[in-house]
């Protein structure tokens, strides 16, 4: 199992990706076309980098992609990174500054884990439930948000969460995931 883990880690390294999560958003993407299809994107949790190269090589020309982290990052063409917490004046400086509101909202955070499942689960709970919060306030009417969630005994609850918020809820396990997670992908389509 683990050789097919590594054969994405040695295709991202070969085809010039910073992580192997780029096949995660890229095999997701290939589906909903969601980077085609917005004028404004928001990457929140971007270091490295491996979701902003394909932001950038997907986008429209004029489309504009906005990355979020705590952590340094490398710039990536045509991605403007922002080194400021979620949590800060700044950030919300930075949305009350944006032209229009975001068509797209990416999320791959996680949370650092501990080791203490019960902790790591509700800490990730809470970074869940910011981005959705976020998109209730600023996604556009048409837009779309994807996070990173865990299979556990929370993702009925956000599941639940997204069928309230979104007209259409998509849950995404894309093969290059490692199949030993429990990470999975929401995907909530059209604000209600």
């Amino acid at each position: 199992m683990k050789d097919i883990q590594d054969t994405w880690a040695k295709k991202a390294k070969n085809e010039g990706y910073r992580s192997r999560a780029s096949y995660k958003l890229i095999q997701i993407n290939q589906t909903h076309k969601l980077i085609e299809q917005a004028d404004l994107i928001l990457e929140l949790g971007s270091a490295p980098g491996g979701w902003s190269q394909v932001i950038s090589s997907k986008k429209k020309s004029h489309a504009k992609c906005l990355a979020i982290d705590l952590l340094s990052m490398q710039n990536v063409d045509a991605v403007d990174f922002y080194k400021i917490d979620l949590f800060s004046d700044e950030f919300a400086k930075l949305l009350n500054d944006l032209p229009k509101k975001p068509d797209l909202i990416l999320s791959d955070m996680s949370v650092n884990l501990s080791g203490i499942k019960l902790v790591d689960d509700e800490a990730n709970l809470e970074l869940n439930l910011f981005c959705l919060d976020l998109s209730k306030k600023i996604l556009n009417i048409n837009g779309a948000l994807l996070i990173k969630t865990f299979s556990n005994q929370n993702l009925k609850k956000l599941k639940k969460l997204f069928k309230e918020n979104f007209e259409k809820v998509v849950l995404e396990k894309p093969p290059a995931s490692k199949t030993s997670s429990a990470e999975v992908y929401l995907l909530g389509l059209v604000p209600k």
